[in-house]
């Protein structure tokens, strides 16, 4: 009888029983062989995969810590520009209040003896808890400074004044016509949001800006317009260029101001 060639497998138990054996021949053999390697292979890569798993873990978690601490920091950074933005502007009211007049990129000079030693007061990180009133104070100074308009718009010559009526118009005029060469600037006269970007047939292309107090001011006949709805703006930024668009005679801004939606002469704030 012909010897087949094979491959046998024994198990013995330990408790020394009866041990097995199975006997595998053919395609057996090759099979088994292939489920071997393929399990070598398989916990090669589990343990390859698994060290670089970790090690991204690792990383990210890294990374999250780092993260963290920059948010607390960017806190942190946040809460001292407020504080000293805050501080300024109570030396600022400090120096107005006392009579002295601050220089812009100096620390204020105060009228009234000892005034070093209140300086020093106000310099005092902690002058939030300690001056309440002041900075209250110091705040609502700043609004009426910078939030309520002043001035006008251009430099020029009034052609039109508040509330006069003639042929030209229906009604009593809402604001001031201020007639300047031609690409001259108009800026706005006070600190605000720009609420309204519009252009028609009367006041052509029209800003409007929201100063948040009450004031809104409005400037028509523009020929060019620099700021766009939800910009804000200082007093004194360019908005655009007077013109003649919608319906004008001649190159001019139409600026108004209302207080509380009731229109009030520009030339009166002027004079404030």
């Amino acid at each position: 009888m012909p010897i087949k060639h094979g491959l046998t497998i024994l198990l013995v138990p330990h408790n020394r029983k009866r041990s097995m054996s199975i006997r595998l021949e053919g395609w057996k053999v090759v099979a088994v062989a292939v489920i071997l390697f393929l399990g070598i292979i398989l916990f090669v890569v589990g343990i390859v995969l698994g060290g670089r798993s970790a090690k991204l873990i690792a990383e990210n978690r890294a990374l999250h810590a780092e993260n963290r601490m920059l948010r607390q920091e960017r806190v942190k950074i946040i809460k001292l520009e407020k504080e000293l933005a805050s501080t300024s502007a109570l030396r600022e009211w400090m120096t107005k209040a006392v009579g002295g007049e601050a220089k812009k990129g100096s620390a204020p000079a105060f009228a009234s003896t000892g005034s070093a030693g209140l300086t020093a007061i106000l310099d005092n990180p902690l002058k939030t808890s300690l001056f309440p009133e002041l900075e209250t104070a110091a705040a609502e100074a700043r609004r009426r400074r910078d939030f309520v308009p002043r001035g006008l718009p251009v430099e020029g010559a009034i052609t039109a004044r508040f509330g006069e009526m003639s042929g030209r118009y229906l009604k009593p005029h809402s604001g001031v016509d201020i007639a300047a060469p031609k690409g001259s600037i108009v800026a706005a006269t006070a600190a605000g949001v720009v609420a309204a970007v519009t252009s028609d047939t009367q006041l052509g292309n029209t800003v409007e800006i929201d100063h948040l107090n009450g004031y809104v001011t409005r400037f028509g006949h523009l020929e060019a317009i620099s700021v766009k709805k939800g910009d804000w703006v200082e007093r004194g930024d360019r908005i655009g260029i007077i013109g003649s668009t919608g319906h004008a005679e001649g190159i001019h801004v139409h600026y108004a101001v209302e207080l509380n939606g009731k229109a009030i002469d520009p030339l009166a704030e002027k004079e404030k």
